[in-house]
């Protein structure tokens, strides 16, 4: 797993961090206690639905003017459709309403998780050998302690948050949807997808794929149809200049979603 960083994220480098961190099993009637997540959401969700504005504005939500059946029937893409075409933006919008809620569980229970081993995080060898050069550079302690705190929450946040999606995939998108997640995939300068880091020029955090048929060949092939980015800093959201160069590299529909912590609100 490539470490969740790159020229738009907030997760920072360093850190030898090895992604042990178990996610925790998902579902709201499986038996178990209400998560700090799940209360952390439960109370902005309640103050989303009483303000102007506030309910129908993010992925999955009621009263986006989707209509019910939408908001119900799974996602089915069709591969011999072209990703503009009226239906695809329908089954594309389908398919993100249908995720959200999980991946908005995943991304709270992530900082959970790094905030519940913050201090465990700190102390592993690269985080520490971080500060150390920091600290040889001239920043006073207390400086150094702040960056590199906030450089290690960030990224254990965003590598939790990339384990999580990859090891439910299949279960939030199955494979017959015609649909399928997939994280920390790079692109270069004209969209297309590379793993080789020195090339990338983005990067977004999650993509939604659809499959599509060459109308030539018959033959299946996968194709960007929405983008994602975690964002846990406090201070800054997606900035205009990198959701227009995803939206314009992926030729997306729609600009990138932001997916924000429910304990990371802007400006908080």
């Amino acid at each position: 797993m490539a470490k969740p960083k790159g020229p738009h994220g907030d997760g920072g480098d360093g850190g030898d961090g090895d992604g042990t961190g178990v996610p925790r099993q998902r579902g709201r009637n499986n038996g178990r206690s209400t998560t700090i997540a799940e209360t952390h959401r439960a109370v902005a969700e309640a103050a989303a639905d009483g303000r102007p504005g506030g309910a129908g504005t993010r992925d999955g939500r009621s009263g986006d003017g989707q209509g019910g059946d939408a908001e119900t029937r799974p996602p089915q893409n069709d591969p011999t459709l072209d990703k503009k075409d009226p239906q695809t933006l329908e089954e594309i919008k389908n398919a993100r309403r249908h995720i959200a809620d999980q991946l908005q569980e995943m991304a709270d229970e992530s900082w959970d998780y790094v905030d519940q081993n913050k201090d465990t995080l700190l102390q592993r060898e690269g985080y520490q050998r971080q500060r150390e050069e920091l600290i040889a550079k001239g920043y006073p302690e207390d400086v150094a302690d702040t960056i590199v705190e906030r450089t290690a929450l960030g990224t254990e946040a965003h590598r939790h948050f990339a384990n999580s999606i990859d090891s439910e995939a299949d279960t939030l998108l199955p494979e017959d949807t015609g649909f399928r997640l997939r994280t920390e995939v790079g692109y270069d300068s004209q969209g297309v997808e590379t793993p080789r880091v020195k090339d990338q020029d983005f990067r977004p955090d999650v993509i939604l794929e659809r499959q599509v048929k060459d109308p030539v060949t018959d033959e299946l092939d996968w194709e960007v149809a929405h983008a994602y980015d975690l964002k846990t800093g406090l201070k800054t959201g997606i900035e205009n200049w990198w959701s227009k160069k995803v939206t314009d590299g992926l030729d997306l529909p729609e600009p990138p979603t932001e997916i924000r912590p429910t304990q990371r609100p802007l400006g908080g």
